[in-house]
């Protein structure tokens, strides 16, 4: 098999969730292009964005920095092409590890490469618009997504598969502002277009269906809610694996789920198993294990464990002063919550 066919396979398995298995071919792919810079730095380019899927984020880092390094001393049309795609992986990167600074530094790089109003641009300004979001800069990130979307529209027709990523994130967005109505139309458009494209056992099938969870949860839809949360809990588990991210961050959505309607007991062991690997694949201080600290604090303040629950609130207040803007919703729900320790745990508040 050539270099070309494994790394096409390496990415039709990626897909359809099989990073494992685009990982392992990739690898071989990386023997048999030794001489071959160009297509060396494509099999570190895949690689490198497997490992990520696998939470191997040591291993990520350095096949994506070997890639950028030799895409950055080749020359030609594909050379670029390549120095983009390596930016755009490492900042990818960047923003999984909670370093949005670098992340966005290394996008907008990317940017003034790219062709304007081009897909590859489309792409970049959502990817941007993804950092600037979890960075709190909400006005921003919105901005960028809907160029995004208004290029890909045009570019590709409104029912392309491809477009299921920026409604996804349009609805993300609606929902961190706290506008649930306005977030339900883009998740639902984003899981008709990825089922219809995936079916409904893909990870980024169940990606989408738990954003829509979130959505019907904050309209106290619980019962599709729970349902869409607990199917995409167990294809997370089938394709990537019981102790990947997504299946910890869904967890923690899945206990505050639970938490609303009253079942405490199940959701204290799941916010708690969910922070545990969180905390295994991240580390202690990353910007994503600021709620379920913050959920979790808020659970136990209702249980009249108001000492431990204090200590969650500074420890994700801690976290998050150092990473995003003052008027961030987790940060402001985290220092209400801790203000409000003495009043009426109804009060209390969930990011």
């Amino acid at each position: 098999m050539t270099v070309v066919a494994l790394l096409t396979e390496a990415v039709a398995s990626r897909e359809q969730g099989a990073s494992a298995e685009a990982h392992a071919l990739a690898l071989e792919a990386l023997r048999m292009a030794a001489g071959d810079d160009s297509r060396t730095v494509e099999a570190l380019l895949m690689l490198g964005r497997t490992s990520l899927d696998l939470g191997a984020y040591d291993a990520a880092a350095d096949e994506l920095d070997q890639a950028l390094a030799l895409a950055e001393a080749l020359d030609g049309e594909t050379a670029a092409t390549l120095r983009v795609l390596a930016l755009s992986d490492r900042a990818a990167l960047e923003r999984v590890l909670g370093r949005y600074d670098d992340a966005e530094r290394r996008y907008r790089h990317a940017l003034t490469l790219v062709q304007p109003d081009s897909l590859d641009e489309s792409g970049l300004c959502n990817d941007l618009a993804v950092t600037l979001k979890f960075a709190g800069r909400l006005g921003e990130a919105e901005r960028l997504y809907r160029r995004a979307l208004a290029i890909a529209e045009r570019e590709l027709g409104p029912d392309h598969a491809d477009l299921a990523t920026l409604f996804h994130n349009l609805g993300g967005l609606a929902h961190a502002r706290g506008d649930y109505v306005a977030a339900e139309p883009p998740a639902r458009r984003s899981l008709e277009l990825r089922r219809r494209a995936f079916g409904d056992d893909h990870p980024a099938v169940a990606a989408d269906a738990a954003a829509l969870a979130a959505v019907l949860d904050a309209l106290a839809r619980d019962e599709e809610a729970e349902t869409l949360l607990r199917r995409a809990i167990d294809v997370f588990e089938r394709t990537l694996g019981a102790e990947h991210y997504e299946v910890a961050l869904n967890r923690g959505q899945l206990a505050a789920l639970l938490f609303r309607r009253g079942r405490v007991d199940e959701a204290e062991a799941l916010y708690r198993r969910g922070l545990a690997q969180l905390e295994r694949l991240l580390g202690v201080d990353h910007p994503d294990l600021a709620p379920p600290l913050n959920n979790l604090g808020v659970l136990l303040a209702k249980r009249g464990r108001t000492k431990e629950a204090a200590a969650l609130h500074q420890r994700a207040l801690a976290i998050l002063e150092r990473s995003v803007e003052s008027d961030h919703p987790t940060l402001l729900a985290c220092r209400d919550n801790l203000a409000a320790l003495n009043a009426d745990p109804q009060d209390r508040k969930l990011p």
